[in-house]
């Protein structure tokens, strides 16, 4: 039996970063961390900022040229309701260099008027331009 995957959009978001600081070549590969000066996340069901300077997004290039992305991300929803944002992902290239970033958020409220989004588990699809990161959002759902 085959089952659909429905993608729900859940709005756009948008990151502006502020420096990255190269670590330098580790076992792993070449690990960069980008600190965030702002974001934003807007959708029909939520508005959120940055919260303080806790968001980061730590990229590793690995040897053929592809990034692996960690993020994390602290909002604050435009009615006060905290809210974590983590994604894992891959670009094929550098996302400075045009490569796409294909990322699975996941999120974490203890806000009773958020608490749905505990249970999403969506993807993200981002492009870079100069220092903006936009990704467009979607839940994954059953289309059954």
């Amino acid at each position: 039996m085959t089952q659909s995957i429905r993608l729900v959009p859940m709005g756009t978001l948008t990151i502006q970063i502020d420096q990255h600081t190269r670590i330098g070549a580790t076992p792993a590969g070449i690990r960069i961390v980008g600190e965030v000066l702002d974001c934003e996340w807007r959708s029909d069901r939520v508005t959120a900022r940055a919260h303080g300077k806790m968001s980061h997004d730590w990229l590793m290039e690995h040897a053929d040229g592809s990034i692996s992305i960690d993020a994390r991300l602290m909002l604050m929803t435009d009615d006060g309701a905290p809210i974590g944002m983590t994604y894992r992902g891959k670009a094929n290239r550098q996302p400075r260099d045009g490569g796409v970033i294909f990322t699975t958020p996941v999120f974490e409220t203890g806000d009773e008027r958020y608490a749905w989004l505990n249970g999403v588990q969506a993807v993200a699809r981002g492009i870079r331009t100069e220092q903006v990161l936009v990704y467009e959002i979607f839940e994954l759902t059953s289309a059954d």
